[in-house]
């Protein structure tokens, strides 16, 4: 009898000792930078031009700083600052301060990440060029 009762108190505090990790999941850590590339569908529209973007390359530095490479047909270059939340899962928001263009882009952004927090899973940005004022406005989704 106190082998079966020590059994069930062994076995109650172990399992007591697990839930706490099966309850709260590990959240992703902050982002302090992120160089990722993902392949999927997008559409490019600048002015009256539509380009199908196939890989976004993303490369978020710790200073705040940040590229992206739209590929299509032609490679489109955006520079950008960025900001996470403490929540990473709500997006990181991005100011797009510059371009391929002589003139540069200003507007804005966001990254949605996968819960893993380390990959890309859709990118939307609208900016507008500096001196042309053409609009840019570029939707894309990940692959899984």
């Amino acid at each position: 009898m106190k082998f079966s009762r020590k059994l069930f108190v062994t076995t109650a505090l172990l399992l007591s000792l697990q839930l706490p990790a099966v309850a709260n999941p590990p959240r992703p850590q902050a982002l302090t930078s992120l160089t990722a590339v993902a392949r999927g569908q997008g559409t490019l529209t600048a002015g009256k031009e539509v380009f199908k973007v196939s890989t976004v390359v993303v490369n978020l530095k710790e200073d705040g700083t940040g590229e992206l490479t739209l590929v299509t047909d032609l490679q489109f270059f955006v520079q950008c600052t960025w900001s996470a939340p403490a929540d990473v899962s709500k997006g990181v928001d991005l100011k797009i301060t510059g371009g391929a263009n002589a003139g540069g882009l200003q507007g804005s952004g966001k990254i949605l990440l996968r819960p893993d927090g380390k990959a890309i899973a859709s990118l939307s940005l609208d900016a507008i060029s500096s001196t042309s004022k053409r609009k840019f406005h570029l939707d894309f989704v990940a692959a899984e």
